[in-house]
């Protein structure tokens, strides 16, 4: 019988050296995941550039090893899926206050039960969280009262108005953005003079103050506030000001907290930079008078013009897919859209074929979470919406077109799933 309590001994180390052996291969997991967890999983999560240093010690000596972390594209290897990605387009044919929902998949957009949707406003700007569940929704001061609505995503795309259909914020708005993690939300003023900051409850969708900063006026005093987007590595913000230039600031994910960085001057007084796109490198990419201007940074967000491209005329909106090897530009006065591959260092090359007819008017391009189609959206009755499908080399190939807004005073906005 003394051989029992012995059994049960070696029972109990083998047991808790099973729980340390899977507690040591559960953190390597999670140290070797990186930035899964703060892009909420995606498989399309970014990686970060940048340096990391290590310090190995012996008696003698002590080292310092860094090594530099280089983002490379992956290459899809289907450019259509059959997953559903969901599209909201505003102004509307029947009114400038309703808002079209669209599913996207095979070819085709279908009308997401509820579209369009009446908001009883004319939203000025849109934007997803990452994990798809929210919708905000900001009003221009110039077309209505300026606020900030908040919609839950339900189930097949229907929207759910947050809080009763309070406004969130009282807010003028030409651009919104939300950051990688899904936790800050930023505001370009349609009087293009500051840029808001929220802080985002990813429950609730509530949205709490955090600062106000001061974006940097134009050579002429002219400001024309068009986008603000945040670097997928979340290591700074871009805002598009058009005659203003861009303005960039660095930004720590963990605080949120935002600084002023550096001012791009557009090529002369009268031109202008109307969007801005950022890839996993940390490479701005700027359209506008200039045509498709590309700026290396450092991590901060201090750029280095590196290239311009030839684009049509009036270049105001721009895409990247999401494995950050094409890049479009939708060229508003030409009513078309010029497309490019991405290379090594961001070198680009235009795609056989381009630019492709875009709708009239262009104004607002995005890519859906697949990479497979792009989502054009212009001014006409008959195909202000433009679904293509992207194909290898990134042809654009037309799918499907809807109708949307003829009127241009009311500015197009779309947002697509992530």
């Amino acid at each position: 019988m003394a051989s029992v309590p012995r059994r049960n001994a070696f029972r109990s180390h083998f047991a808790h050296a099973c729980a340390l052996l899977l507690l040591s291969a559960l953190t390597v997991f999670l140290t070797s995941c990186g930035n899964f967890f703060s892009c909420e999983g995606k498989s399309d999560c970014p990686c970060v550039a940048g340096s990391t240093s290590s310090t190995t010690s012996t008696p003698t000596s002590t080292v310092t090893t860094t090594t530099t972390t280089t983002c490379t594209s992956t290459t899809s290897t289907s450019t259509t899926s059959s997953s559903t990605d969901f599209g909201y387009i505003s102004n509307d044919i029947t009114s400038a206050n309703n808002l079209d929902g669209y599913a996207i998949s095979s070819g085709a957009l279908t009308a997401i039960s509820g579209s369009p949707f009446s908001f009883g406003y004319s939203p000025s700007a849109l934007a997803i969280n990452p994990s798809n569940t929210l919708l905000y929704a900001a009003t221009d001061s110039v077309l209505s009262a300026g606020y900030i609505y908040g919609y839950s995503i339900q189930s097949g795309g229907t929207l759910s108005i947050l809080d009763s259909g309070t406004p969130l914020v009282s807010e003028s708005v030409s651009s919104l953005a939300i950051s990688p993690d899904g936790n800050w939300l930023f505001c370009l003023d349609a009087d293009g003079t500051t840029l808001e900051e929220y802080s985002i409850n990813i429950s609730s969708g509530a949205l709490t103050f955090i600062n106000t900063y001061t974006v940097s006026g134009a050579p002429n005093g002219i400001v024309t506030p068009t986008q603000v987007t945040v670097a997928p590595s979340g290591d700074f913000v871009v805002a598009a000001l058009g005659t203003g230039g861009v303005d960039t600031f660095t930004f720590d994910t963990q605080t949120g907290i935002a600084t002023p960085s550096t001012l791009i001057q557009p090529v002369t007084s009268a031109s202008g930079i109307f969007a801005v796109a950022v890839d996993q490198n940390n490479n701005i990419y700027c359209a506008g008078t200039a045509g498709l201007q590309v700026f290396s940074t450092t991590p901060e967000g201090v750029p280095t013009l590196a290239n311009t491209y030839s684009t049509g005329n009036g270049a105001h909106s721009v895409a990247i897919n999401p494995d950050y090897t094409y890049i479009y530009v939708g060229n508003q006065t030409d009513g078309t859209i010029s497309a490019f591959t991405i290379g090594t260092n961001a070198a680009l090359t235009a795609v056989t074929g381009s630019p492709f007819a875009a709708p009239p008017t262009v104004s607002a391009l995005a890519v859906d979470n697949t990479g497979g189609y792009l989502v054009a959206a212009g001014y006409s009755a008959t195909n202000g919406v433009q679904l293509y499908t992207i194909e290898s080399g990134g042809l654009l190939t037309p799918a499907v077109s809807e109708g949307t807004g003829t009127l241009t005073d009311i500015p197009v906005t779309l947002a697509l799933s992530q």
